[in-house]
């Protein structure tokens, strides 16, 4: 049995290229069919190519492009590309299914490839947009497929409760972003000093980082809220949002700036803590990337955050939505700061335990073997 993996516009490169890197280790056959960056080329030797009639990546190199002509063409797109997989479905064959950008195209698509066995990876349970169709629309995707694997036990429950597929839900963890970013990093810490007087200037240590882009899941009105409490405590500090300025507050700056993967490690290198507050999320690749450059990080208690972090060893879990309880950590590691070298250390020695691509893509393999012998 063929096995194709399947991520029309493939919005998780550090997961999918470390998945796919990690099936080549391994020398597992496997088709992939979606968007393949020019920069992987020299890394992978993947077999496929895009179905998914790529006009807004395939033809138009300019990301602000791509994005206006994808938000046009987008729906045909999927449509024509999941009629395409009618065409390979000559004996029975495994589509792994990485994202779903169209839901109300794959709610309809989904049950009429039901002669190949399906499986599909769960990054959230909903899209984050919040747009209350979705529900009724993944119920019938989720209803119409043989295995769903996500990265937590909380995300498996959640979605056994909601979606009701209470034997079709298995956990494999997310992987650490070894392999990607000793890949693609091509950044240092002389680098990094450069990049931050240029662009901020000196800041007060400790620095604590939030990702952007701004959003409500995210829990930045929590963060918020937590600096001007420490800010009322009179503490010295400096707070990174990596965004658009939004509002004026004391230690809080703002880098409204787009770096490729391979300089992100910019940014990381010159902070000292890696903030993640959400109120909801399965898991997140900025957890993984902190712990690659051996950052401390803060997280809400919530999703795979709290499975992946060790509370006090690697960082420090807080109480979802509670700003009192983030702002406490917060506090510990401005009175401590040699505890944010320590745990950051910690933090990255237990992802390359616990999270190795090695283990984890043979977890991988044994699911695609029970579809595919």
């Amino acid at each position: 049995m063929q096995t194709y993996l399947i991520d029309p516009k493939n919005p998780t490169k550090p997961y999918n290229f470390s998945l796919l890197l990690a099936l080549n280790r391994k020398k597992y056959p496997f088709t992939f069919l979606g968007y393949i960056p020019n920069w992987w080329d020299k890394y992978l030797n993947l077999k496929g190519g895009n179905f998914f009639l790529p006009v807004s990546r395939g033809i138009f190199k300019n990301k602000k492009t791509q994005k206006a002509v994808g938000g046009i063409t987008q729906t045909l797109e999927m449509l024509i590309g999941h009629l395409r997989l009618r065409s390979i479905i000559k004996d029975k064959v495994l589509f792994h299914f990485l994202w779903f950008l169209s839901p109300s195209i794959e709610q309809y698509i989904i049950p009429r490839i039901r002669e190949a066995s399906l499986i599909h990876n769960v990054h959230n349970l909903l899209p984050h947009r919040n747009r209350k169709s979705d529900f009724e629309k993944f119920k019938k995707i989720y209803s119409n497929i043989d295995l769903i694997i996500v990265h937590d036990s909380e995300t498996k429950e959640k979605l056994k409760n909601v979606f009701m597929v209470e034997n079709k839900v298995k956990v494999i963890p997310h992987g650490n972003m070894e392999d990607f970013y000793n890949t693609f990093d091509k950044t240092n810490k002389r680098q990094s000093e450069v990049f931050w007087e240029q662009n901020i200037g000196k800041l007060k240590k400790p620095i604590f980082f939030f990702m952007g882009p701004v959003k409500s899941y995210k829990g930045f009105n929590i963060l918020i809220d937590a600096a001007e409490n420490l800010n009322k405590n009179g503490y010295n500090y400096s707070l990174v949002i990596k965004g658009k300025k939004l509002k004026n507050i004391k230690n809080v700056y703002y880098l409204p700036i787009n770096l490729p993967y391979s300089h992100l490690g910019l940014i990381y290198r010159s902070v000292d803590v890696v903030i993640l507050p959400h109120m909801k999320i399965s898991q997140s690749i900025t957890l993984f990337e902190a712990g690659y450059f051996e950052k401390t990080v803060i997280v809400s208690s919530t999703g795979g955050l709290k499975e992946t972090v060790r509370d006090g060893i690697d960082g420090f879990i807080f109480e979802k939505g509670k700003s009192n309880s983030l702002a406490s950590k917060m506090e510990y590691l401005i009175q401590s700061p040699e505890e944010c070298v320590r745990m950051g250390i910690n933090f990255k020695e237990n992802l390359i335990r616990k999270y190795s691509w090695d283990d984890i893509i043979e977890k991988w393999i044994k699911v695609y073997k029970e579809f595919t012998l």
